[in-house]
């Protein structure tokens, strides 16, 4: 099996297009026409289920949790669980659903086909959006994390158009995640240049094995600081793993307010596996840790310091900002 590895990565998102029968056409034509499709073999069935066993026995970031899932898809395989499913997207998203009911992360997941054929292409270089909202408060809304060689460029850029502000909101709400340096390099404008600050950890599991190596994320100079004044961060149900994780840095060390709804819960970074058939298998194989609390946003997202309905977030956070900031 070949992988492809990437951290903290925005889900994968495909779209799957029926077919409608013309009104006209009977039952008995439609019958006739379209016989149905013959189940998937068996052989690919079990290439595939064995496969994602055997990646979450060598990689998945907690061992004895891969194991369990392993056996269950073992189980399944014997019970023939899967022996009636003609569709391999549909045999895809049936893994996905029980992957993630075994395991409880949402960055588990099977794929057939391209894996990256209906992901939009991404422009040339980040693009941030920044402007300026009533009360002299910046706004910046960051769709992703891009790695660093493009996304520090973008982000000097925004942060000198909001230096002089009064305050400041940085809308994560579209963010469905990327590169973890990307976010302790935007993290880093808002803490202390003097000295370095421990922002996250990656916990990657050594394949194979049941021993672990520590990636380390601190923060690191940037052309401008913005201190002593609020910030804000946006964050709702489409804000995902590495967009999860810069408004739960900030969250705890209390350099900011984070403001809306309640995250995905996405917190671990994985490979992507070619299996057999097209069929593709995402295995995290490493856990986020953050220095301060020792835990993560995996499976329980991030809570708001400040609740508010998608409708009525930037509108609570220019509110809050507005009061808390200096004239």
């Amino acid at each position: 099996m070949r992988h492809r590895h990437f951290t903290l990565a925005a889900a994968l998102g495909f779209l799957v297009l029926g077919t409608v029968a013309a009104p006209s056409a009977s039952r008995a034509e439609l019958s006739a026409e379209s016989p149905k499709p013959a189940p998937l073999a068996r052989d690919t069935i079990r290439k595939v289920l064995d496969g994602i066993a055997a990646e979450l026995r060598a990689g998945y970031v907690f061992p004895d949790l891969g194991r369990r899932a392993a056996d269950a898809l073992q189980g399944d395989l014997e019970a023939d669980t899967y022996a009636r499913v003609a569709d391999p997207a549909d045999f895809a998203r049936q893994l996905t659903e029980r992957l993630q009911s075994l395991t409880s992360d949402s960055h588990v997941r099977v794929i057939h086909g391209d894996p990256f054929a209906n992901r939009p292409k991404p422009p040339q270089g980040a693009r941030f959006e920044v402007k300026r909202l009533d009360g002299n408060v910046g706004y910046i809304h960051i769709p992703s994390f891009s790695p660093p060689e493009e996304f520090k460029t973008a982000a000097d850029e925004a942060m000198r158009g909001v230096a002089d502000t009064a305050a400041l909101i940085v809308d994560m709400r579209d963010n469905g995640g990327g590169h973890p340096a990307s976010v302790a390099y935007l993290a880093s404008f808002f803490l202390d240049p003097s000295r370095r600050v421990h922002i996250n950890d990656l916990i990657w599991r050594n394949r194979g094995t049941t021993s672990f190596r520590t990636e380390s994320f601190w923060s690191s100079p940037t052309p401008l600081s913005y201190l002593g004044k609020p910030v804000y961060v946006l964050v709702g149900p489409k804000t995902y793993s590495a967009g999860e994780e810069f408004a739960y840095d900030l969250q705890a060390l209390k350099r900011a307010t984070v403001v809306g709804e309640t995250t995905r819960g996405g917190a671990n970074p994985g490979g992507l596996s070619e299996l057999a058939a097209d069929f593709f298998v995402v295995v995290p194989t490493g856990r986020a840790e953050n220095p301060t609390t020792g835990r993560n946003w995996g499976g329980v997202g991030v809570h708001p310091d400040v609740p508010a309905t998608a409708e009525t977030t930037q509108e609570a956070a220019l509110e809050l900002a507005k009061r808390n900031s200096r004239s």
